[in-house]
């Protein structure tokens, strides 16, 4: 004969309240990461959309970098050549190779009325394999010169512990990060609050194959997954152990 145990029997309080709990904690987290991903798509798109609008024309006159950010823009000026500035460990994948190399960066002193400049990112350089300072080869044009690129918010960074704005590295050539406040101090010139990412083919010796912009929404499915995978599994554990109390239980409870 079969002994029936009260379903509230199956589980113990304290850990089927924890298990509760844990489920409806980790169901939350996910559903957020599922949100933040949908934004993050959203946003990629108005970044895409923005991207093929008509190009800006930049000049000398403070700009807002949310007017400009991931447009493409269209600048006149001259390269200020003696404060180049090449970017250290920023790999290039080339036929699936990664290698390492630079980020050049040359400020572009703009046209019109007043003196101010906007950073441009011209473009990869190389690294050489012995000597970090040994730069190969590339030409800067002299003279007013046209660029055409995008605005983004800042050059790339890359961790450094000497922090972000790479303040200790004020004056050098080569470096880790560069923050435009903090460099705009430096040369003594005001700068446009963006970097301008070059497009336009210099014949220059630098690559700029830019990646496209990447929000990071497969990583929020990914984090989503897994806290939804962390709720199924505290569930499945629920149903194992109350399976396995049930039966105890029942075996306890048959007449001998």
């Amino acid at each position: 004969m079969t002994v029936r145990v009260p379903l509230r029997g199956w589980f113990a309080p304290v850990p089927m309240i924890a298990g509760v709990a844990l489920i409806a904690l980790t169901c939350a987290l996910g559903r957020w990461q599922l949100q933040r991903a949908h934004e993050r798509i959203e946003r990629q798109a108005r970044i895409v959309a923005l991207q093929n609008a008509p190009a800006q024309r930049i000049t000398a006159q403070p700009v807002a970098a949310d007017a400009v950010l991931y447009r493409p823009v269209l600048l006149r000026g001259t390269f200020d050549v003696a404060h180049t500035v090449l970017l250290e460990n920023r790999p290039h994948v080339t036929n699936g190779v990664s290698r390492p190399g630079f980020e050049v960066l040359i400020p572009l002193v703009l046209e019109g009325a007043g003196r101010r400049a906007v950073l441009v990112n011209r473009g990869w350089l190389p690294r050489d394999p012995v000597d970090r300072t040994r730069i190969a080869p590339y030409t800067t044009p002299a003279g007013e010169v046209q660029v055409e690129g995008m605005a983004v918010p800042h050059a790339s960074r890359v961790f450094s512990l000497g922090g972000k704005d790479g303040a200790d590295e004020a004056g050098q050539r080569l470096r880790q990060n560069i923050d435009l406040d903090a460099y705009a101090r430096e040369i003594g010139m005001p700068l446009q609050p963006f970097v301008v990412q070059q497009e336009s083919d210099a014949q220059d010796g630098l690559a700029r194959d830019w990646p496209r912009a990447d929000l990071g929404a497969d990583r929020n499915y990914g984090y989503a997954f897994q806290w939804f995978a962390m709720a199924a599994g505290v569930l499945g554990l629920m149903v194992f152990y109350g399976v396995r109390r049930y039966r105890r239980l029942a075996g306890a409870s048959e007449p001998a």
